[in-house]
């Protein structure tokens, strides 16, 4: 297939812009490119199994930019990856047995009400100051027990924490199995809001979790046959250097501001995914 210079540039810069954005806030926003290289003319299955590769490709960039500025937790990684693909391997066996426009609308929901929550946490100063201060305030009711009582309350909190991380990971897997979406926008403002993770932390681990189920998608396609390697190419690295730039900058906004910027986003991915099923196709990788 033939490109001229504009439909490279064109793709090029889109692949760039989309992974900048998604490796500041921690979302490989495959949701958003699709309908771009729908546009230039691939069928459905050629061009999901080329965008899965294209966000893996950012994915990654963005994973190792956020691990060289420690934005990431690894303990919840494992943890979050691990129950996740679980999930994912269950749900996906019930795909066929469920109505995947009413999950899609599902998502679409959870998403857009994890939007205005970000949205209003961000706009709101004294919720954020509320937050900083929990860490102290646990801290001190320590300091205030014996240290048997300290022991036991710190065994407590690391098994609820574990606990939610796990039910978080799993349902979000078994979600994404369903409908076929990796759905690390239902995933990381769930790890801020639910987890109370830092917003940064929150954005690098989602970021690595989405890399690694990224790149299983990714071979799946390549097995089946369904990746176009000139598109591949054209988009790969510009999301790649994308990402990785954009990664750069995650650590350098306030709370506040990174958690309106993923708000903002997610309100986005909300609007098409509540698109996607009026429109014909199912959009496989957000």
């Amino acid at each position: 297939m033939a490109f001229d210079f504009i439909n490279i540039l064109f793709l090029s810069i889109i692949g760039f812009v989309i992974s900048f954005i998604g490796g500041l806030v921690g979302l490989v926003l495959g949701v958003i490119r699709l309908p771009f290289i729908l546009s230039m003319g691939l069928n459905v299955t050629d061009s999901v199994g080329t965008n899965i590769g294209v966000s893996t490709m950012g994915a990654i960039t963005a994973s190792i930019q956020h691990i060289r500025k420690k934005n990431t937790s690894f303990k919840l990684f494992i943890i979050m990856a691990s129950t996740g693909a679980v999930g994912a391997f269950l749900g996906a066996l019930l795909t066929k047995h469920v109505p995947i426009t009413f999950f899609l609308i599902l998502i679409g929901l959870i998403i857009s009400y994890e939007s205005f929550t970000l949205l209003k946490d961000g706009s709101n100063r004294r919720k954020t100051n509320k937050d900083d201060n929990i860490g102290n305030d646990r801290k001190d009711t320590t300091t205030n027990t014996s240290n048997l009582d300290a022991k036991s309350i710190k065994q407590k909190n690391l098994q609820h924490d574990v606990f939610m991380q796990s039910v978080i990971g799993f349902f979000v897997g078994v979600l994404g199995g369903l409908v076929g979406l990796v759905l690390g926008s239902i995933r990381l403002p769930a790890m801020i809001k639910i987890l109370k993770t830092e917003p940064k932390i929150a954005v690098g681990t989602n970021m690595l979790v989405s890399s690694v189920m990224g790149i299983s998608g990714f071979v799946g396609h390549i097995i089946n046959n369904e990746v176009n390697f000139l598109y591949l190419a054209i988009l790969g690295p510009s999301a790649m250097i994308g990402g990785f730039i954009g990664a750069r900058y995650t650590d350098l906004l306030r709370p506040s501001t990174l958690k309106k910027m993923i708000g903002i986003v997610l309100a986005i991915v909300g609007a098409v995914i509540f698109i996607s099923p009026i429109i014909g196709f199912n959009i496989l990788y957000s």
